[in-house]
């Protein structure tokens, strides 16, 4: 008799090794660095017209440093190397990308798929690490909607 395949959750955590995984939360870092680089952007370019949105967006942009430097500190007490390839004035000139309605979206889907497989190579202690950048990523304003609010609004 033939068992049928089991159907996989699409939020069950794909198993990696430990270098895939590193390889992973290193692209997660470098996701962060250029969300730094963003709202730097786009803060200095708000700054004359919307003071307001620009100490927004600055606050922000502090929130992305805090999780890089979380994401930074894991790698390192994970046994890895942090490995930024990301180019400055790449991430400045592209800095629109990271202001993409899904750009946050999937941070946060890649951040909760590394807590699933930290949580599966029996590093609990590191994925609930994850889990507490996620909760401040969802509490905050994504980048995107202060953007997109000022070009809806007819505002430069």
């Amino acid at each position: 008799m033939v068992t049928p395949p089991t159907r996989r959750s699409r939020y069950a955590p794909s198993v990696v090794t430990k270098n895939d995984l590193l390889e992973l939360l290193n692209a997660d870092f470098t996701r962060e660095c250029r969300a730094i680089y963003a709202h730097a952007v786009f803060a200095e370019r708000l700054k004359d017209i919307d003071p307001t949105a620009s100490a927004a967006i600055t606050r922000g942009g502090q929130e992305t440093v805090l999780a890089a430097l979380a994401l930074c500190q894991l790698i390192y007490d994970y046994g890895g190397i942090v490995a930024n390839d990301l180019d400055e004035l790449n991430a400045v000139l592209n800095a629109d990308r990271v202001a993409q309605p899904g750009w946050a979206v999937e941070t946060v889907r890649r951040l909760h798929e590394r807590a699933g497989q930290l949580r599966s190579a029996g590093e609990p202690g590191l994925a609930k690490r994850v889990r507490r950048i996620l909760a401040a990523k969802r509490a905050a304003k994504p980048l995107d909607e202060w953007v997109i609010g000022r070009q809806r609004s007819g505002s430069k």
